[in-house]
C-alpha cells in the first residue's frame, strides 16, 4: 500500500460516513458576542447545573464555566451530576465540557429564585483538541495526550503537564522550551541559548529526538521548530510511554497541539517590540463561515525581524498556517491544516570554560561573544506541512478517529565553532581554536494515526475500548563536513578569515518505517475504581544508505512489544491515588556491536525502558485546581556505551528515579498559580568504563523548583491591570558522563505587567528579570554554553 493510499482512505471512509449521517444536524451556533452583564450588589443565589446525556443518564466530573468579562466560574459534576454554584444574577456564558460529547455553548439568565440548569449533552467525537471556550485560567481539565480517548487527566494513571494558551499568553512564551520552564521533571534549554532547535530533557532522558510530537504524530525537533503562537498547548507525558506511541524515550514526549478553527468568531492583530531589535507583526482570525456553523476557517502568521543576546545571531520568522473544519454534524468532524514556516538564525556559541564557568586571568567572556565567521555562517530552515484529522461517530457508539501529516524541512547550516583555548601556546587564556562545519538535512515525514473507540456499560463496570493502528515514515537525506580554521582571540575578536574546502564526512540517507498495532480498556468499577491496560506491538525498520562508503550501509528490523497497566482510586472528595507499570523501547539503528576478538559484530538491539508510578492527584470540585505528586522509578537497559578502544557495546544500563510535585489552581478573582519541584537522582549502573559507574547522568539538574502567581483585577478603576512574578531554580547537574565537570544551580526571576483597555491589550514581559550571567551546560572544559540572558519585549493585541 503507497503512502497516499494509506492516508486518504480513512478520509474517504470519514466523508462517506458524514453522508450517511446527513440526518442528524449542526450544532446549533452561539453568539459569543451576546451581552451579559453581573449585578455584583445584589446577593449570591445558589444554583445547580445537572448535566446528563442523551439517554438521560448522569455525567460525572463534567468542567462547568460561567463567565462573563474577566469573571470567570468553575465547577465539576458530581457523583449525581449536579454541580452546585452560588451566583450573583445576571446574564452568563455557559460552557459544559465531557469526554465523548460535543461542547455545550449556551448564554443563560440567572434571576430569583433560585434556579436549576438543566443540561442535555450530545453524542460528540474524540477530537485530539479539547477547548473550554471561555477562560479558564490555567488549569487544564481532559487531554488525550495519555489515553487517545480525552479522559479526564485525574483519572490517567500517568503524571501529565500541559501548558496552555493562557498560560502561554500570560508569560509571553516565545519557544516551546520557554513554555516548559515552570514545568517539573522536564529540563528545558539543556544546552542553554539555542536559536536552531528545542533542546530538552524529561525525567533525565532525552527527548529532542524521538520525544516530540505534534498532534499525536511524530516530529522531528532536530530538524524543524514550531512557534508557540501556532499551539493551543503543550503537553508533557512523563514516563515510559511506547504503548500508544512506538519507539519513544523512557523518560516521556512532548506533544504540540496544533490550534484549530474555533466555534466563536475571533480577530487578532498584534505587533512586538522589544530587546535585541525585536519587531514582529502577527494576526490571528477564525471563525464560522456560515451560520449553521458547518464551516469554520483559521488562519494565523507571523512576520518577525530580530536580534538576539549573541552577536551577528538574527532570530527571524515568517510563518503562515490556514486551517479548514467541516462539521455536517455532532457525529462528523474533518480538519484540514497546513502551514509554512522560514526561518533565519545561527548556530549556538561554545565556549571554553575558563572564563564562563571558571577564573580566566583576562577576564570574563562576554554573553555576546561570537567566534564565527559572520559573512559565511548561516542557518536557513524552510519547513512545511499539510494534514487532516478526522473523526466519526457511528450510530452504535463506535467512534472512528484517523489523523495524517506530511511534513517537510529543508534545513542548511553552516558554523564555525571553537575548540577551546590552543593548548599548543604556553598560558594562553585568549587564542582559540576552531573547527568550520556544514550540516544540510532534508527531511520528509508521513505519519498516520487511526483508531477506533467505544465507550459501553455492563452493570457496574464501564468500559473506554480502544483498538489503533500508527504508521511512520520518515526520511532524512544529510551530509556532514568539516575542516580546521585559524585561531580567534575571544576576547577581541577579528573577523575574515577564508573558509577552506571542506572535507564531507558524512553523506547518508536514513528511512525509518514503523508500523504500530495497539490495544487499550479503560475500566470503570462503581465511579471509584479505575484499571488502565494496553498493549502495543512495534515493527520497526532503519535503512541506511551510505553514499560514501556503501559496503557500511545496513538495514534493520527491530519488533517489540509494550505496555501499561494501571489503576485510579477517584474519591469523592476529588482525590485520586494511582500506580502504574509501563515500558518503552527505542531502536539503536546503524550501530555494530563489539562482541571481542575474532567474533563477528552484530546489530545492536534496541534499548528498553521500564517504570513504575504511583502517587496522588488532586482536583476537587469546590475549587479549581489540579495538583500532582508522584513517585518513579525508572530504568533504561541495553544502553550503548563504549569502551577504552571506541568499540560500541550494548552493555550499558541506567536508573532515574525521582519526585514531582505540581499544582495549578485558579484561586478566583483573578488570582491563578502554577508551582512545582523535582528531584531526579539519576545514576549509571553499568558501563564499560568502571569511573562512569555510579555517576549522575549529564545535563540532568537534581532539583528543579518554580513558582508563578498570575493576577488580574477585574473590577473598580484599575479593571484590566494584571501582571505575574515567576521564580525560577535550576539545581546542580554534571557536565558529562566521568562527572569531571558539574555547572552550579542558580535562580532566574520572570515577571510580565499588562493591561486590558477595551478590546486591546497592552503587555511587557521579561525573563531573567536580574540579567544573570549563568552557565546552562558545559559537556567538557571547552564546550559550556552560557543561559538565555534578560529579555524584554512589549506587545500589543487588538481583538474585534
Amino acid at each position: 500500500m503507497t503512502i497516499t493510499r494509506l492516508c486518504l482512505t480513512p478520509l474517504f471512509f470519514l466523508a462517506l460516513a458524514a453522508s450517511h449521517a446527513a440526518t442528524t444536524s449542526a450544532a446549533a451556533p452561539v453568539d459569543s458576542d451576546a451581552a451579559c452583564s453581573i449585578k455584583s450588589a445584589e446577593p449570591l443565589l445558589p444554583i445547580s447545573v445537572t448535566v446528563k446525556d442523551p439517554s438521560a443518564a448522569i455525567v460525572q466530573r463534567a468542567a462547568i464555566e460561567l463567565s462573563c468579562g474577566d469573571t470567570v466560574i468553575n465547577s465539576q459534576t458530581d457523583a449525581d451530576g449536579t454541580a452546585a454554584l452560588r451566583l450573583h444574577p445576571g446574564t452568563y456564558h455557559l460552557t459544559v465540557l465531557a469526554p465523548g460529547f460535543s461542547d455545550y455553548l449556551q448564554t443563560i439568565t440567572i434571576a430569583a429564585p433560585a434556579k436549576t440548569i438543566d443540561v442535555a449533552l450530545a453524542p460528540g467525537s474524540a477530537t485530539d483538541v479539547i477547548n473550554v471556550t471561555a477562560d479558564s485560567g490555567f488549569v487544564p481539565f481532559a487531554s488525550n495526550a495519555g489515553s487517545k480517548t480525552g479522559a479526564l487527566l485525574i483519572e490517567v494513571p500517568q503524571s501529565i503537564s500541559i501548558i496552555n494558551t493562557r498560560e502561554m499568553e500570560n508569560r509571553g512564551v516565545i519557544t516551546m522550551n520557554e513554555a516548559l520552564r515552570y514545568t517539573p521533571g522536564v529540563q528545558a534549554d539543556e544546552y542553554g541559548f539555542e536559536p536552531r532547535f528545542d533542546w530538552l530533557k524529561i525525567r533525565g532522558f532525552s527527548a529532542e529526538t524521538f520525544g516530540v510530537f505534534r498532534d499525536g504524530m511524530r516530529f522531528n525537533s532536530l530538524s524543524g521548530k514550531l512557534d508557540p503562537y501556532e499551539l493551543e498547548s503543550v503537553e508533557v507525558l512523563k514516563g515510559p510511554s511506547s504503548v500508544l506511541y512506538g519507539q519513544v524515550p523512557p523518560g516521556g514526549l512532548i506533544n504540540q497541539v496544533t490550534k484549530r478553527p474555533p466555534a466563536e468568531s475571533q480577530r487578532e492583530i498584534g505587533v512586538q517590540f522589544g530587546a535585541y531589535d525585536r519587531r514582529q507583526f502577527q494576526g490571528d482570525f477564525g471563525g464560522p463561515i456560515d451560520k449553521q456553523q458547518i464551516w469554520r476557517y483559521r488562519i494565523l502568521g507571523l512576520v518577525r525581524d530580530s536580534g538576539t543576546q549573541v552577536n551577528f545571531t538574527p532570530d527571524n520568522r515568517r510563518l503562515i498556517a490556514p486551517s479548514l473544519t467541516w462539521h455536517p454534524s455532532e457525529r462528523t468532524n474533518i480538519t484540514g491544516l497546513a502551514d509554512w514556516q522560514h526561518d533565519g538564525t545561527r548556530w549556538s556559541q561554545f565556549l571554553p570554560s575558563q572564563g564562563t564557568l571558571t577564573f580566566n586571568p583576562n577576564g570574563i567572556i562576554p554573553v555576546s561573544t561570537f567566534v564565527g565567521e559572520p559573512d559565511w555562517e548561516k542557518v536557513k530552515r524552510d519547513q512545511g506541512s499539510i494534514a487532516y484529522t478526522g473523526d466519526h461517530l457511528f450510530t452504535d457508539g463506535w467512534n472512528f478517529h484517523s489523523n495524517y501529516r506530511y511534513q517537510y524541512i529543508n534545513f542548511q547550516g553552516t558554523t564555525v565553532y571553537g575548540n577551546g583555548f590552543d593548548t599548543s601556546i604556553p598560558n594562553n587564556f585568549t587564542y582559540v581554536t576552531r573547527t568550520a562545519y556544514a550540516l544540510p538535512s532534508w527531511d520528509h515525514i508521513n505519519t498516520v494515526d487511526n483508531r477506533a473507540l467505544r465507550r459501553f456499560q455492563t452493570s457496574n463496570w464501564e468500559h473506554t475500548v480502544l483498538f489503533g493502528y500508527d504508521y511512520a515514515h520518515v526520511n532524512i537525506k544529510s551530509k556532514q563536513a568539516f575542516v580546521s580554521m585559524p585561531n580567534i582571540n575571544i576576547f577581541q575578536p577579528v573577523y575574515g578569515a577564508p573558509v577552506p574546502a571542506l572535507n564531507y564526512y558524512i553523506d547518508q540517507n536514513s528511512l525509518l518505517q514503523q508500523h504500530g498495532l495497539y490495544a487499550q480498556d479503560q475500566i470503570k468499577y462503581k465511579n471509584h475504581l479505575v484499571f488502565t491496560l494496553g498493549g502495543r506491538q512495534d515493527f520497526a525498520i532503519n535503512d541506511l544508505t551510505d553514499f560514501l562508503t556503501p559496503s557500511s550501509s545496513s538495514s534493520q528490523n527491530d519488533k517489540r512489544f509494550t505496555g501499561r497497566a494501571g489503576v485510579t482510586y477517584l474519591t469523592d472528595m476529588g482525590i485520586a491515588p494511582y500506580f502504574a507499570y509501563s515500558t518503552s523501547f527505542l531502536p539503536n539503528p546503524a550501530t555494530p556491536i563489539y562482541n571481542g576478538p575474532n567474533q563477528p559484530y552484530t546489530q545492536a538491539k534496541p534499548s528498553d525502558g521500564r517504570q513504575y508510578e504511583g502517587g496522588v492527584k488532586i482536583q476537587p470540585r469546590t475549587w479549581t485546581s489540579f495538583i500532582t505528586a508522584s513517585l518513579f522509578d525508572l530504568t533504561e537497559t541495553n544502553v550503548i556505551v563504549t569502551d577504552a578502544a571506541f568499540n560500541s557495546l550494548q552493555s550499558g544500563k541506567v536508573r532515574s528515579r525521582g519526585v514531582e510535585l505540581e499544582g495549578v489552581v485558579d484561586l478566583g478573582h483573578g488570582l491563578n498559580l502554577h508551582a512545582g519541584y523535582s528531584l531526579t537522582a539519576t545514576t549509571t549502573l553499568e558501563d564499560a568504563t568502571p569511573a562512569n559507574i555510579g555517576k549522575w547522568l549529564p545535563q540532568t539538574p537534581r532539583n528543579l523548583t518554580s513558582f508563578l502567581a498570575d493576577y488580574t483585577i477585574h473590577d473598580g478603576l484599575l479593571a484590566g491591570l494584571g501582571g505575574n512574578f515567576g521564580v525560577r531554580f535550576v539545581g546542580t547537574a554534571a557536565g558529562d558522563s566521568a562527572n569531571t565537570i558539574f555547572i552550579p544551580n542558580y535562580t532566574l526571576f520572570d515577571g510580565a505587567l499588562r493591561y486590558g483597555w477595551h478590546k486591546t491589550l497592552f503587555s511587557v514581559n521579561a525573563t531573567n528579570l536580574a540579567d544573570r550571567r549563568y552557565v546552562a551546560t558545559c559537556t567538557g572544559a571547552n564546550y559550556c554554553g552560557y543561559g538565555y540572558a534578560r529579555n524584554v519585549i512589549g506587545s500589543a493585541k487588538y481583538r474585534f
